[in-house]
């Protein structure tokens, strides 16, 4: 195999493993950086889940029960009302039990009930406590019942979320940044031979550096592409899998994203092959071996 083969080969696998680093992680970063931008429709999402249960008396009319509906509709914590009647309360809990129960009692003990799915903003205690005494006063509701520990332990996660989400992404760019710059110190490093024979042959600092910068910031442009382009396959699929969520709320946002992880790549590369040249350009031939 002839010196100059060999050379290129190296030559590769010294730029293959700075592509591959610093591509590995963008992409890492890329998914965290989406997912602190949409923390905020994550945590909706799981708000919106909580529902509010309104049990109708016997004696209700149809009429009462109708403005009951229209009123709660019209409300502006309300993001959908669903009728349960007790038939078919009665033979949904069948279903989930796996025998009629009303052939042992005798009766349908169950009740009409209304479920409300509440907006975000309003699935807090205070909000829902305030709510419930409201719809309590009407003389045909008979009871109003939502799962309060629930929603004080989702506030007090999300919250906790949020704080270690910051706290993850701070470590992470730090882990980032050491790693780019390990990786492109040790490739040029693995160049040292040819930067010490191109001061000998009497060239100036500033010719010898530039191509190393402009190949290097190449790498970082080239990494993050290779890292935007698996974040698309992550965001499509998570797309599909939970459509509930709006993943494209913050358009804005994401283009910032995608801008910060091309830009931050080649200025990080850039920077990083600045210093490592300069170090090996300020060595003797001596030092070198």
């Amino acid at each position: 195999m002839s010196a100059t083969r060999i050379y290129k080969r190296r030559l590769f696998a010294s730029y293959f493993s700075v592509v591959s680093s610093t591509t590995l992680v963008l992409f890492v970063l890329s998914i965290l950086g989406f997912v602190l931008l949409n923390s905020q429709s994550i945590a909706n999402y799981f708000k919106e889940q909580v529902t509010m249960t309104v049990f109708l008396e016997d004696e209700t009319k149809e009429m009462e029960r109708e403005q009951l509906i229209t009123t709660i509709q019209l409300a502006p914590f309300t993001k959908a009302v669903r009728f349960i009647s007790k038939e078919t309360a009665a033979s949904e809990h069948s279903a989930t039990i796996g025998e009629d129960f009303m052939d042992f009692l005798g009766y349908n003990p169950l009740q009409d009930a209304l479920d409300i799915g509440l907006k975000a903003d309003f699935v807090t205690t205070e909000v829902l406590d305030s709510l419930s005494d409201v719809i309590e006063q009407k003389p045909f509701i008979s009871e109003v019942l939502y799962d309060r520990p629930l929603i004080v332990l989702l506030n007090q996660n999300i919250q906790r979320f949020g704080f270690w989400l910051l706290v993850c992404s701070g470590v992470f760019i730090g882990i980032a940044l050491l790693l780019i710059n390990h990786s492109i110190k040790l490739s040029i490093y693995s160049k040292r031979l040819i930067i010490q024979t191109m001061l000998l042959v009497g060239a100036k600092k500033r010719f010898i550096r530039r191509p190393f910068l402009w190949r290097y910031m190449g790498l970082g442009i080239l990494s993050a592409l290779f890292a935007l382009i698996g974040f698309a396959a992550v965001l499509r699929f998570l797309v599909q899998l939970i459509p509930q969520i709006n993943w494209w709320e913050n358009q804005l946002s994401l283009v910032l994203l995608t801008v910060a992880i091309l830009g931050g790549s080649m200025v990080i590369c850039g920077i990083s092959a600045w210093f490592a040249t300069r170090k090996h350009l300020r060595l003797t031939y001596d030092i070198i071996y």
